[in-house]
């Protein structure tokens, strides 16, 4: 394959030259390696991809796609993309799963983002520098615990269903995909032009009915010029075939999730004509907040995981395999599902999120080395197994049917099975049969080979220890054997006269069998031992016979003079012949000075290692030995200098708000109804990521008794809700801090100014969106931010103001990005950057104490001053007790790389990349400190921690962003401001009167022309209905204007309505308007006396877990009225309400009810689906004050009658929580819900 890009060519050979290159290279280099961009300038040749039962084929060629997932998004360092393609390719890998997140390209509908640290192009250019194979995943939908599954925030307000054929879903998802493809399509190997091999549509879908949606997907995408197979991770046939996919995959092999114990499953093919497939078997698993820290991921699954269910899948058949993950990130920014993931998705990955690689990686290699370079596992058949003698060891075989090369995977009966075992079995080899022993350690498993042609005309009969890799180089064969440390071993081969055997090092018993032509070598894996093989009619070949340790050392490049073998050191990442196949220039990382030794091409006399000489000597076996440096010591420095700052200004009653946005919506398309309106949404109004403020203004009326909030800050519904916050101010004092969905705040008598404006001030912190695994749940759509907000007792309306990052969908740092910031003040200003002015700040010393709730920064700077020629990685860490209630956003230079939570954790310290971190220069720390409570904030010691360091041939560009700018991040200012004023509570068909007052700051300019002009609701009508004009208004001054507004008499009432009053002017010659808005509420009357069923009424407010609140049935879908009869226990009620945690039915008494009646319980119609948790707790609340709180209720709860007194109650609220198990469940009904009234207000 030439995988070099026409686009990014750098100089262009004459013709002449190109054609002798091109000649030259063809012969020499296989369609897969890397081919020199000038020599593939001249023309392109395109490629065939296809496909059969057993595999995949490019230009006719089997191929083995053993890849690695990896996430460019979750690094966000373009220049360690390389490093991290690199050490996939060099552990044996020859392809790389990419996730393509839409939500990370998309700030806004219709706007695109591929530079910088998006820059597709650049990735796949890198990967196909690599000598890697792409499998592009662009989704749509791509789930991976990302925001959202990979949506973009702007689709998160969107009436149609997504992942479905919804025609404003499928419009949304058509013009990523012609974005996307643009570019995927310049890199297809059937162009000739790159690296794209195979092309996901959409991901884990598992809709029984999705067909017309994946053939819509897959029409949208062929017509965007992708010519390359469809595939998908979805395992329904019905997908496949004709307009859909060209095959699927098998279901994702998770099989283990870190909890020490794994499971192998029979595979099932899906199509007979297709190659059985996993686009994703896990290498570990996520992590939620709160869990144990992903450092105990490997010694659950580790190594020997591999050993058993990669092979496990590979002995059943698949010859496409993509490890989940090979490298996993950082949840920089607000990429994560914080339902799932916290900053870190490391995996437990091979290469860890400092890009540091272990025993994982080095099992990996072990395996990828051997399934890339052993051309007969691209086609097996089921073959008979030898019976093993010993029931404790379990045998299976497959046989290529054209070679008839056979392979034998070997594993202990029970999987999870410490000791080790010893079998034998008549092994019946295409060269004879032959009595072999083999020895198991314990968790582990093997695949042993026979009748295989090594490839420089040597025959392998067959070996109880394990083939990395064969090759030859310098006019020999070099094989690499190995096994467990101790293990016994035998290798037979087959000769047509005795050959010459020379012992080079280590011990190996050698017996030759003329009548066989058999030389059988016997030892023990210990150490190298090396074993020459002369004459017998074939050419030489030199054995390398290790453990498990001595072959992860090992390391292959092929080369266009040919392969080359190393041994030693970290990495090797590059292999180039050079200077007319004399030299051999080497790049890769070193952790300490050790010994390099190469198997080089014949020829080959001088080695270089990344660009310097490398003195080396010949040696016995054929090898050049060298000595490679190590790194030198790097000491990090102390972070001091600390400045701080007090910040939550918003929360002060005088803030200016008026540049933020109203909150006043009064209709959503959201499948979860609001609580209460308007609606309060954050992403209704363009803040989809990070933290977000409201400000509320009301007229008190001296009767509130609380406020009453509800917050969707991550998800309410299971036991990850208490990562999300948010804090509450009212007139300037801290009301307090809920970590749960709802919260009710009393109001302390002379806390509110009675007739007058008083201001309720709310951070939300909110943690990202859900994804939207279950395909027709809408999932991600689950509101963030405030949902219900009430004051209890009072009819006084509350008027909300929003803000978040700075800018919306059109951030002011677009390099950085619109994942990057929320709605801090700090956040707002240019705290984050480098060259902000905190020299007025306080001096700070960390760890320090804050007793203030609410946000506090912290700076500093610092230079690490890494040595050239390293790659080091470095940490930020946070020390502190964990009954400290805070948490904090970690900012390095600007970027956001840090969510951290100090009371529930896990992590503590967070890799920053290079690039983001300057190596030799200044840094800037910033960080927001978020105190929940009025004693135990602040922020504990803040460190830097080396996790990482090696010479390396690594270079790393610091990726440029902008720094602070007085004028981007000045406060905003507005021309003037528009209050509005008039009844809290309306009826139909009366008059109130309305005033409205302009005002020009006092450092503001002077306003001519002044009108202000009522725009109200549809069918009201105002009084003048001209604008009233006020001509001139000064800086410091104010005006009014009068309206007598009527409602008219058909008004609908439990709604609420927006009085809105704008000013037009002009200003320094231009014209400009300001609006200002007042929430007004068209109550219905009292109740009358008698009987009332709730599901009779008007909801005031009602949200649902799931669908709508039904009425006089069960909880159904997401339609209205698809539920069934209300039964309780074989009891069936004609009346009530049927909901689904989390839920919340408001209705308006009037104060005329004394008494509310209903029965409780979880609905039997959940009863036979899964005997899966089902778990609520109810609650009556009258006014906002709790009268009744049931307690856990489960199915074996019996029915819970309940009479609640609510005598003077103007509000009831019905809530359904869930009991902290999850909530898919929790349909719980309130049967025979009903009110008993005396009438009278």
């Amino acid at each position: 394959m030439n995988l070099a890009r026409v686009g990014r060519l750098r100089a262009l050979l004459s013709a002449a030259l190109a054609s002798v290159l091109l000649a030259v290279l063809a012969a020499a280099v296989p369609a897969h390696a890397t081919v020199p961009a000038d020599a593939a300038a001249a023309k392109p040749t395109p490629h065939t991809v296809s496909y059969d039962k057993y595999s995949v084929k490019v230009d006719g060629k089997r191929l083995f796609v053993w890849s690695g997932e990896f996430h460019y998004w979750r690094l966000p360092s373009p220049d360690l993309w390389r490093d991290v393609l690199q050490k996939i390719k060099a552990s044996g890998m020859n392809a790389v799963s990419i996730y393509f997140d839409w939500g990370y390209h998309s700030p806004a509908k219709g706007r695109y983002d591929f530079t910088g640290i998006r820059d597709v192009d650049k990735l796949l250019d890198m990967a196909e520098e690599a000598g890697l194979y792409v499998i592009a995943r662009p989704g749509p939908y791509i789930n991976a615990e990302t925001d959202g599954g990979g949506f973009p925030g702007w689709l998160m307000t969107q009436k149609g269903q997504a992942r479905s054929t919804d025609p404003e879903y499928l419009d949304a998802a058509r013009e990523w995909l012609r974005e996307i493809d643009k570019i995927l399509a310049r890199h297809q190997v059937t162009n000739g032009t790159g690296p794209v091999l195979l092309y996901q549509v959409e991901n884990e879908l598992y809709d029984p009915e999705g067909r017309d949606y994946i053939v819509d997907l897959s029409k949208q995408v062929r017509a965007d010029g992708i010519t390359v197979p469809l595939v998908g991770n979805e395992p329904m046939p019905q997908y496949a075939g004709g307009e859909g996919l060209d095959f699927v995959g098998e279901l994702d092999q998770y099989n283990s999730f870190c909890k020490g114990e794994w499971w192998l499953p029979a595979l099932k093919r899906q199509q007979d004509n297709a190659p059985l497939s996993i686009f994703e078997a896990g290498t570990g698993w996520f992590q939620t907040w709160g869990d144990t820290g992903y450092e105990k991921c490997p010694e659950k699954m580790g190594p020997a995981y591999q050993k058993i269910v990669n092979k496990h899948e590979v002995m059943q058949g698949t010859t496409i395999e993509n490890l989940y993950m090979t490298y996993g990130g950082t949840n920089w920014g607000w990429l994560a599902d914080p339902r799932q993931v916290y900053t870190s998705y490391d995996y437990g990955a091979p290469i860890s999120e400092p890009r540091q690689t272990g025993a994982d990686y080095d099992e990996m290699k072990r395996q990828g080395l051997f399934y890339t370079t052993t051309a007969p596992l691209t086609a097996t058949d089921p073959a008979d197994a030898p019976a093993s003698s010993n029931d404790a060891v379990h045998i299976e075989a497959r046989a290529n049917p054209d070679t008839k090369t056979q392979f034998l995977y070997l594993r202990h009966s029970d999987p999870m099975a410490d000791a080790d075992a010893t079998t034998t079995f008549d092994w019946k080899t295409p060269d004879g049969t032959y009595p072999v022993t083999a020895r198991l350690n314990g968790k582990t498993g093997k695949i042993l080979v026979a009748g295989h042609d090594l490839g420089g005309g040597q025959r392998l009969v067959y070996s109880t220890s394990e083939l990395l890799t064969s090759a030859k180089t310098g006019g020999r064969t070099q094989a690499v054997l190995y096994g467990g440390e101790g293990d016994p071993g035998q290798t037979m081969l087959r000769y047509s006269a005795k050959p010459k055997v020379t012992v080079l090092d280590g011990k190996a018993d050698v017996s030759w069998d003329a009548e066989r032509g058999d030389l059988k070598l016997d030892y023990t894996h210990s150490g190298l031992t090396r074993v020459l093989v002369q004459g017998g009619g074939r050419p030489d070949l030199l054995l390398l016979i290790g453990t498990d340790d001595q072959a992860a050392g090992f390391w292959r490049q092929d080369t266009a003079a040919g392969p080359v073998l190393e041994r030693g050191t970290e990495l090797v990442r590059t292999a180039t012949v050079t200077g007319l196949g004399t030299t051999l220039a080497l790049t890769g990382d070193a952790k300490k000075a050790g010994p390099l030794e190469v198997f080089a091409p014949s020829g080959v006399r001088n080695v270089t290692w990344n660009g310097a000489p490398l003195s080396v000597k010949p040696t016995s076996s054929g090898s050049l030995l060298g000595t490679v440096p190590g790194p030198k010591d790097v000491k990090l420095p102390e972070l001091t200098g600390w400045k701080t700052s007090a910040e939550t200004p918003e929360a002060a009653p005088g803030f200016d708000d008026s540049s933020w946005t109203y909150a006043d919506k009064l209709t959503t398309d959201n499948p979860t109804k609001p609580g209460t309106l308007p609606v309060l949404y954050q992403d209704e109004y363009g803040y989809h990521y990070g933290y977000v403020w409201y400000r509320g203004r009301f007229k008190a009326t001296g009767t509130e008794k609380s406020l009453s909030l509800t917050a969707y800050a991550t998800n309410p519904d299971t036991g990850s809700a208490a990562v999300g916050a948010y804090s509450v101010w009212i007139n300037g004092k801290f009301a307090g801090t809920s970590q749960t969905g709802r919260k009710t705040f009393p109001i302390a008598d002379g806390l509110l100014h009675k007739g007058k404006e008083n201001v309720v001030s709310v951070l939300v912190g909110t943690m990202g969106h859900n994804e939207d695994f279950t395909w027709n749940s809408d999932d991600h759509k689950q509101p963030r931010g405030l949902t219900t907000a009430y004051l209890a007792g009072s009819d006084a309306q509350i008027t909300w103001r929003i803000q978040g990052a700075r800018g919306g969908e059109k951030p002011v740092d677009p390099v950085r990005g619109h994942m990057n910031n929320g709605g801090l003040y700090g956040e707002r200003s240019g705290w984050t950057l480098p060259g902000f002015p905190d020299g007025s700040w306080d001096a700070a010393t960390l760890p320090t104490s804050d007793t203030t709730p609410g946000i506090a920064w912290y700076r500093t700077t610092f230079n690490p001053k890494l040595p050239t020629g390293q790659d080091v990685s470095v940490g930020v860490t946070i020390t502190d007790k964990p009954d400290r209630d805070y948490r904090a956003l970690i900012y390095v230079n600007g970027w956001l790389m840090g969510n951290y939570v100090n009371d529930t954790g896990p992590q503590h310290t967070f890799p920053i990349p290079n690039g983001i971190l300057r190596g030799d220069g200044k840094n800037t720390i910033a960080i927001a400190s978020w105190s929940e409570d009025a004693k135990s904030g602040g922020l504990g010691k803040v460190g830097l921690t080396t996790l990482g360091n090696v010479t390396s041939s690594l270079r790393v560009a610091d990726v440029a962003a902008p720094a602070y700018d007085a004028a981007t991040y000045a406060d905003p200012a507005t021309p003037a401001r528009v209050t509005v004023d008039s009844p809290d509570t309306v009826e139909p068909g009366k008059s109130y009167q309305v005033t409205a007052t302009a005002s020009v700051p006092e450092n503001g300019k002077t306003l001519n022309g002044l009108s202000l002009n009522p725009k109200l609701p549809d069918g009201w009508t105002a009084t003048p209905a001209d604008p009233v004009k006020l001509g001139t208004l000064e800086p410091g001054g104010s005006a009014k204007a009068q309206w007598t507004v009527t409602v008219p008499a058909d008004q609908k009432t439990a709604t609420v309505a927006i009085l809105r009053v704008t000013a037009d002017f002009t200003r320094a010659g231009r014209p400009g308007s300001v609006t200002g808005e007042q929430v007004v509420a068209a109550q219905p009357p009292p109740l009358t006396a008698g009987e009332h069923y709730v599901s009779d009424l008007p909801f005031a407010s009602s949200s649902n877990g799931w669908g709508p609140v039904e009425r006089d049935q069960s909880v159904g879908e997401n339609a209205e009225g698809d539920g069934l009869p209300l039964t309780l226990h074989d009891t069936v009620y004609e009346k009530g309400l049927g909901t689904h945690a989390a839920s919340s039915v408001q209705v308006w008494l009037g104060g005329t009810c004394t008494t509310f009646h209903a029965a409780l319980g979880l609905d039997q119609e959940t009863y036979g689906r899964s005997d899966g948790p089902a778990t609520v707790t109810y609650t009556v609340l009258a006014d906002g004050t709790p009268v009744y709180e049931s307690g856990t209720v489960d199915r074996d709860t019996a029915t819970k009658n309940i009479d609640v007194d609510v005598a003077g109650a103007r509000r009831l609220e019905l809530v359904v929580s869930d009991a902290g198990d999850g909530n898919a469940l929790d349909h719980a009904d309130w049967a025979d819900a009903k009110l008993t009234c005396g009438g009278g207000a």
